[in-house]
């Protein structure tokens, strides 16, 4: 069962008196939006084999001021990363792959008709699908397999530039952890989204 407490950042980012929905100048948009996502800390860049790409759905409420508050799912999976070790007894080799499911809401501040700064907050689902073959000498090659799971909160910057009147730019940072020894897994992504 999720804490309540993981919910906060976002609990107070709504009540903001400045992003109440009665201060809604502009209807709601919707578009999908498609990143490159690079592994930054050490500990993710172990287990994720290197950049990957993330997929996505938004929607866009404008606020009054300068405010925008943008929902967003996005779904994200990096490159697979293979581990070996030659053991003269028991050579092992592990093959691990690192996707995300990714629930939240970006608060963005408009600093003129191109550019808007902001904050992400997300809920996210960390899947690492792990293969480990150990070869004993002499004798046949032993596979396990398995997927494990764990939800964490992501928070991080973020930065956009209008290109069009239907297509943004944007760069993000997601702070987060995953694993059973709740480790730092820190990601950038560089993407674009476009508005229908």
């Amino acid at each position: 069962m999720a804490r309540p407490q993981r919910y906060l950042p976002l609990v107070c980012l709504m009540a903001t008196p400045g992003l109440q929905a009665a201060e809604v100048s502009v209807p709601g948009s919707f578009g999908a939006q498609a990143a490159l996502v690079f592994p930054v800390s050490a500990q993710l860049r172990l287990t994720a084999g290197g950049p990957g790409v993330s997929l996505g759905l938004h929607g866009t409420w404008v606020l009054a001021g300068g405010h925008e508050l943008r929902p967003r799912v996005d779904l994200a999976t990096y490159a697979s990363q293979n581990q070996t070790t030659s053991a003269p007894v028991t050579p092992q080799s592990l093959d691990t792959r690192v996707r995300t499911l990714a629930l939240g809401a970006d608060y963005l501040y408009r600093l003129d008709d191109h550019w808007a700064v902001g904050v992400g907050v997300q809920e996210l689902r960390w899947s690492v699908a792990s293969t480990n073959r150990v070869t004993p000498t002499p004798g046949n090659t032993v596979s396990v397999s398995g997927t494990a799971h764990w939800w964490r909160l992501g928070l991080g910057p973020v930065l956009t530039c209008r290109l069009t009147r239907h297509l943004e730019a944007e760069v993000r940072t997601t702070f987060s952890r995953y694993g059973q020894e709740n480790q730092p897994a820190t990601a950038a992504s560089c993407g674009l989204l476009w508005r229908f």
